[in-house]
């Protein structure tokens, strides 16, 4: 039987992972991970544990919390409980922005000082400090991408 395109894709993103891995390279940090969201798989129910990242509704996640799908059915992308479990990652730069999503978890979700996302309007914005506020919320808290 012959293996499906995200089976393939799955194996060689793993392939480069260990050899990152291997020569000492490691994906720490969001920005890291958002400019390499393409080796991420999509999201999908399953079981997840903390520190797994998944593509879900044009942003990447990370898994916060352990959960499995078969055991609570309601944790999907965009449903209430979808922040309990999971945090979108926030780029450092235009390239890695990702479309804005409100903070809900306190800590885990806020954009820190130096994370940009983009607002609805299309403008790129970088938080000047800690943040849950949008900038329609606090404008102070944001200041233009203009790189």
């Amino acid at each position: 039987m012959s293996e499906n395109i995200e089976g393939k894709y799955s194996r060689i993103a793993q392939r480069v992972v260990s050899a990152m891995e291997v020569a000492g390279v490691l994906i720490t940090d969001d920005d890291q991970r958002l400019q390499a969201s393409g080796i991420y798989k999509n999201w999908k129910a399953g079981s997840y544990a903390v520190g797994d990242v998944r593509n879900a509704n044009g942003q990447t996640w990370e898994c916060h919390q352990a959960h499995d799908n078969a055991v609570y059915p309601d944790i999907t992308p965009g449903s209430s409980a979808w922040p309990t479990f999971w945090r979108p990652l926030h780029g450092k730069s235009a390239q890695t922005a990702r479309p804005w999503v409100k903070p809900e978890n306190g800590t885990t979700d806020t954009y820190k000082a130096g994370e940009c996302m983009i607002w609805t309007d299309g403008r790129i914005l970088r938080a000047k400090r800690e943040t849950n506020f949008s900038p329609d919320e606090y404008a102070q808290d944001w200041e233009e991408v203009t790189e």
